[in-house]
């Protein structure tokens, strides 16, 4: 008897934890992200062609994303673009700032870039794209304590120039600080491989450069994990953090964490990154754990 009462008591603890970590609000809301907003998106971004930076195609990828914010119900005044150039070309940054209830100046940044080379990109990374959008959207009117920065990058295919300049100008001036960032969570490339079991996705965690900050983005990582396990049906794998934009932030000591893609696609930066090769499926699922974490992150309402 004694043993069968230990046995129940360890269950109804562990029911209690779990208890303490979902959060029905929070499902609630995961659970509006709609499998066909998704495709909708994937396939009007293709539909704007190779986003090269500095190219017309990419600056009509840019207002396809700010008119998309406008419909969603954010305001001019919630929007800064910020301009940079690469040689000859020019190119924007946006982003779009959602004001927190208790920490107005402190920031989640949830960011991917926007621009693809050689190819329309729908896979890197139409898909990190179409997955913030779908987060705005549904987080447009949830209250959160953090302020949340929603940011698309151009410029990371011709080595994370955009966020680099967006983290030289505007996050930092003159050397100086301007912006208190809680974390940085990235999303680069996560379409999977059609007609494979894309049942995975990498959670990035920061294990070179700065050293201070690895401590912190590996404790947020298995936060990014554990959402990922609540919100969606996805397995997870750790991933080492490189070669995309959280970079530009890590190399200033900031904490970050992201999702990728756990079976790589080698369609990237070719004619065949599309629509046809992308399991918006797993970009669903994706996206269903990115609301979920991003909610845990910014601490939303209940």
């Amino acid at each position: 008897m004694k043993k069968i009462t230990t046995i129940l008591l360890f269950s109804l603890s562990v029911l209690s934890a779990n208890a303490q970590t979902f959060i029905k609000a929070y499902q609630d809301r995961v659970n509006k992200l709609r499998k066909e907003d998704i495709e909708s998106n994937l396939k009007e971004f293709e539909k704007l062609g190779i986003k090269t930076t500095g190219s017309e195609e990419n600056d009509n990828a840019l207002n396809w994303i700010k008119d998309k914010y406008l419909s969603f119900g954010y305001s001019e005044d919630q929007m800064e673009e910020d301009p940079f150039s690469i040689g000859k070309f020019k190119s924007k940054n946006l982003i779009i700032t959602k004001k927190g209830t208790v920490f107005p100046n402190k920031y989640i940044i949830i960011c991917g870039h926007f621009d693809s080379i050689n190819g329309p990109g729908v896979n890197d990374n139409g898909s990190g794209t179409s997955i913030i959008l779908e987060t705005a959207r549904i987080l447009k009117d949830v209250p959160a304590e953090y302020s949340i920065k929603f940011i698309h990058f151009s410029g990371e295919e011709q080595g994370l120039v955009g966020s680099r300049h967006y983290v030289k100008n505007i996050v930092y001036k003159d050397d100086i600080k301007q912006l208190d960032i809680k974390l940085v969570f990235n999303l680069d490339q996560v379409g999977g491989i059609k007609g494979e079991n894309n049942d995975t996705v990498f959670c990035d965690e920061d294990r070179g450069g700065i050293s201070a900050n690895n401590e912190a983005s590996r404790a947020v990582t298995q936060e990014l994990i554990k959402c990922t396990t609540l919100y969606s049906p996805l397995k997870t794998d750790i991933d080492p953090a490189e070669d995309t934009d959280y970079i530009s932030f890590e190399e200033k000591g900031e904490v970050i964490t992201g999702f990728f893609e756990y079976l790589r696609s080698d369609l990237s930066h070719t004619k065949d990154d599309t629509f046809a090769n992308t399991d918006v499926m797993y970009v669903f699922n994706v996206g269903k754990a990115a609301i979920g974490a991003l909610q845990h992150f910014a601490v939303a309402n209940r």
